[in-house]
């Protein structure tokens, strides 16, 4: 049994190996941050809730890990580092998601319950990609699964002025109706001109279609 003393609400769960609380996530965390900086990489860390957990939650997350493993492979060559998330209740108890080789694809322990309300850690220490697109990639990633969640506040250092942002199904802050406020870093232009390149193809089958008739 450890003998670091916790001082957050749940003092009746054990701080044993399979407790995902934020506080032991974060030590685990923090370690896996700091060794992967070492190594010159990068490390994203997202905490939020889910509401109306389930397992078609649970295989949402799953390919979360996936899509941004995906990119990372994409964007650096290969995935050196580790790609992890957990999944938990109140008492600590939960799941755990970890994508460290994309041919073994995402390995799942534990079970959960369906839950009305469930914390989760989601966590990227990876190296050769940048951070700023890594955190963006991630957001996107949850975006897109659509699970219902609540992000916490987190912190970047590259967006001066809006780093405390309470994000819920995230939208980095865009607005469609300024486009001053848009962002312009490399993975979300790389997005529009996937989406620009997808409307243009579909125009095209449209025609194609019609064409036919």
């Amino acid at each position: 049994m450890s003998d670091h003393k916790h001082n957050h609400k749940h003092d009746h769960h054990d701080h044993d190996g399979d407790c995902h609380c934020k506080e032991c996530e974060d030590k685990k965390n923090d370690a896996e941050k700091t060794s992967i900086e070492e190594a010159g990489g990068v490390a994203i860390g997202l905490t939020g809730h889910i509401h109306g957990y389930n397992a078609d939650v649970a295989a949402r997350f799953s390919n979360v890990l996936l899509t941004t493993g995906k990119w990372v492979d994409k964007e650096s060559g290969s995935l050196l580092g580790h790609i992890k998330a957990a999944i938990y209740n109140a008492d600590g108890k939960g799941i755990t998601f970890n994508l460290i080789n994309l041919k073994n694809g995402v390995e799942q322990r534990g079970t959960l319950s369906p839950q009305e309300i469930v914390t989760f850690n989601f966590m990227s220490a990876v190296v050769d990609v940048d951070q700023h697109e890594l955190e963006h990639v991630m957001l996107d990633a949850l975006e897109d699964s659509g699970i219902d969640y609540h992000l916490e506040h987190h912190h970047h250092h590259h967006h001066d002025g809006d780093d405390d942002c309470d994000h819920h199904h995230h939208h980095h802050d865009h607005d469609d109706d300024d486009k001053d406020t848009e962002c312009h870093c490399k993975a979300c232009e790389g997005r529009r001109k996937e989406d620009a390149e997808k409307a243009e193809k579909g125009t095209f089958w449209d025609r194609l279609r019609r064409n036919k008739k």
